[in-house]
């Protein structure tokens, strides 16, 4: 008998010793372990999402329909780990025989939240419709982004010299001085001399201005950028301002595209199906009017789905698509994918959110 005792005492602290481990790994803080994979699972997501569906509304642009846009508020992931035991024993008679059961679990949720926030009202106006001011845009470009993609992506004109556009409304081939103007200043600033600063009386005045230099490269260069866009031969700063026409030769008016503007003006290099065109879905591209003109992004079609695409969407019966080798078109995507995240607002929206919890 007491042998019998002896033996339950040791199967009982064993188990014990089990349900105690199980239990304390169950109870253990779980989050800390999960954040690297989990941060890295949703970031790769929502960059999917969001370029997804920033090509699926150009398409839409392209076709004449209505974009819409819904950001991600935030997510809250929430991790729950939980262990249960228990233990039931007795010690039989010497006829009956000794008993002891144990039981126990683990259990694991992970249940996080996501609110989307669809951008609407005041907020759609005053990020998508609203045009981007000149001296951000320049911000970008002195920065270190190049002009060249900073200009013909949002920049409609330059004291009266037009740039390229493509969308139906007010399309038009770009100024031959365009060009010129483009290489010059990318000239000047790789070589430090241009730039921006504000103004020492009004801090809301943003000028633009040329370093003094006796280098006669240089001064030619400054020389032909003044005689193009129509600046005062011997200032050497320049107020920027928003508009067509300068009111006079110390001033650069700039006419910049609202983010709405400069989506509906890439989509219209699109290429679409033919049938289309013909069944009256939407109208002839500006690419397939000029065969010299180079789509800023070379979005492809296909009835199948392409298999080496970094970005595609299904609509209008057919895969809409960037190709991975095409690097061109991911780097106007990618400054488009920064202007608009530049144009959202940065407070709360106190618009309506829809909140989904996942499984």
């Amino acid at each position: 008998m007491q042998t019998n005792r002896r033996h339950i005492n040791k199967q009982f602290l064993l188990k014990c010793l089990i349900i105690a481990f199980l239990m304390f790994q169950g109870c253990r803080t779980v989050g800390p372990k999960k954040i690297p994979a989990d941060q890295f699972d949703f970031n790769k997501a929502i960059n999917e999402a969001s370029s997804e569906q920033l090509l699926l509304n150009l398409v839409r642009l392209r076709y004449s329909e209505q974009p819409t846009f819904l950001k991600v508020g935030s997510i809250v992931n929430q991790y729950t780990r939980s262990g249960s035991a228990n233990v039931l024993g007795g010690i039989g008679d010497g006829i009956n025989g000794n008993t002891l059961s144990t039981g126990g679990g683990v259990s694991w949720s992970n249940t996080p939240t996501i609110t989307y926030l669809p951008i609407s009202g005041q907020e759609f106006s005053r990020n998508l419709l609203t045009p981007i001011p000149p001296w951000s845009l320049l911000g970008l470009i002195q920065s270190g982004w190049p002009i060249e993609l900073v200009m013909t992506t949002a920049v409609w004109s330059v004291n009266g010299v037009f740039l390229e556009v493509a969308r139906p409304s007010g399309r038009r081939i770009a100024d031959p001085e365009i060009s010129e103007l483009i290489d010059i200043w990318q000239f000047l600033g790789e070589n430090g001399m241009i730039g921006l600063r504000r103004g020492i009386k009004n801090p809301d005045i943003i000028k633009l201005f040329f370093q003094k230099t006796e280098n006669q490269e240089y001064l030619e260069k400054i020389s032909r950028f003044k005689d193009i866009i129509h600046l005062d031969a011997h200032a050497d700063s320049f107020n920027i301002k928003y508009g067509l026409i300068q009111e006079n030769a110390t001033e650069i008016a700039m006419i910049t595209g609202s983010v709405w503007e400069i989506m509906l003006n890439l989509s219209w290099y699109f290429e679409v199906p033919p049938e289309h065109v013909t069944d009256g879905r939407t109208t002839q591209g500006f690419s397939a009017q000029d065969s010299t003109v180079v789509a800023p992004i070379n979005v492809l079609y296909a009835k199948e789905e392409p298999k080496d695409a970094i970005i595609k969407v299904f609509t209008q019966d057919h895969w809409f698509y960037i190709d991975n080798n095409d690097r061109n078109s991911k780097r106007y995507f990618s400054f488009l994918q920064l202007i608009l995240s530049l144009s959202e607002n940065q407070s709360q929206a106190q618009g309506p959110a829809l909140t989904i919890p996942t499984n």
